[in-house]
């Protein structure tokens, strides 16, 4: 890691910490306090899922209560940011997701004495149904906020052109695509059944990430084959009255046993609807497994069809079937191998880490 001259007080804001985004969030987090220091690195998260954080102390985190509606989670983060800003007076503020970008840029945002705001939504929520009125009134909101945004951060490239499509300033936008550091194995043993092809989704059990779909195609593989799903019910939920035997639910898990159940599966699968970028297929890469993903959002800069997985159309329960009964061995050994070398040549932590501290410097020179 370089030395860094001159130490920055950073704050991250998220309202949601589930899954990829939690994932990136500690990985910044981590290479930040290495750099500066964990006495000037502090983390606005929802007290529910602040455990999961693992690269900061406790003293480091400020928790706001989440056991309540949207609006009242935005209040709360507001207030508190008000109260922490006040006492460290923050050179760089991070805000992950739409709703952590909503709650401080317009309550913020437009105050002359505010530290640098750097927003990383995550995958844009207007990207879901671009025709939807929904979806054109959050264009709108986007197009305000980014007014009172020094930067907005795209993991990727279809990111920034959904961005430019809908209008936001050419200006504020700059591309840090996504990464994972790499780790060791993980020496947790995971219980599978014996002689039976081994599946795993990852990701709340909602429709943008597909468990419905999920659960059909397991529904129709049957008994020869068997998977674990990481993940619960959140906003958005899928009324999905009961999984099939051949799917065990495991909840949320910490992200050193997260790698222990992508060490052992045979594939992982994201049939997600929509998708920012993917973050669970980017780490089932760094295990060395193929992936089966809708060729949505920044998944097909990820999988290449064939080569280290299977892309199919979203929603299509067919296709994801097919593909996860086609699977062969011999397919899955060189795939997986495949997706260990995607891994390591184009999605180094290293470069993210230091695009995104360039980008702070940048941003306080002017």
């Amino acid at each position: 890691m370089p030395e860094d001259p001159k130490p920055l007080h950073i704050l991250h804001v998220a309202e949601i910490l589930t899954g990829g985004t939690a994932s990136y969030i500690d990985e910044l987090l981590a290479y930040q306090s290495r750099l500066w220091g964990p006495e000037n690195i502090t983390a606005l998260l929802p007290q529910s899922r602040a455990g999961f954080i693992s690269a900061l102390p406790a003293d480091s985190l400020a928790c706001f209560d989440d056991g309540c509606s949207r609006i009242r989670k935005i209040l709360r983060i507001r207030r508190a940011f008000k109260q922490l800003n006040k006492q460290y007076h923050f050179d760089v503020v991070h805000l992950h997701g739409t709703f952590a970008g909503l709650a401080i840029r317009l309550f913020f945002g437009f105050s002359k004495n505010r530290p640098k705001l750097v927003y990383c939504p995550h995958g844009w929520a207007f990207d879901r149904n671009p025709a939807a009125l929904k979806d054109e009134l959050t264009v709108l909101v986007e197009r305000l906020l980014a007014h009172a945004t020094d930067r907005i951060i795209c993991v990727s490239d279809h990111d920034f052109t959904s961005a430019m499509n809908a209008g936001l300033p050419r200006n504020k936008l700059v591309i840090i695509k996504n990464a994972i550091a790499d780790k060791p194995p993980s020496n947790l043993r995971i219980d599978w059944p014996p002689g039976k092809k081994r599946f795993l989704f990852a990701g709340r059990f909602d429709r943008q990430k597909g468990i419905d779909l999920f659960v059909k195609a397991m529904q129709a593989l049957g008994d020869d084959s068997f998977a674990y799903a990481i993940g619960d019910v959140s906003i958005d939920n899928l009324p999905i009255s009961e999984f099939p035997d051949n799917i065990k639910i495991t909840g949320w898990l910490p992200r050193d046993q997260v790698q222990a159940y992508l060490q052992s599966c045979d594939v992982f699968v994201m049939p997600s609807r929509w998708e920012g970028f993917g973050l669970s297929a980017l780490e089932a890469m760094r295990a060395g497994k193929p992936v089966i993903a809708t060729c949505t959002g920044a998944l097909p800069e990820l999988v290449v069809d064939g080569v280290n997985g299977i892309l199919i159309r979203p929603a299509d329960l067919p296709a994801l079937t097919h593909a996860m009964h086609s699977l062969l061995q011999a397919d899955l050994t060189a795939m997986g191998k495949a997706s260990r070398l995607r891994f390591e040549h184009f999605f180094s932590a290293e470069a993210l880490n230091q695009a995104v501290i360039m980008l702070y410097r940048q941003l306080l020179a002017k």
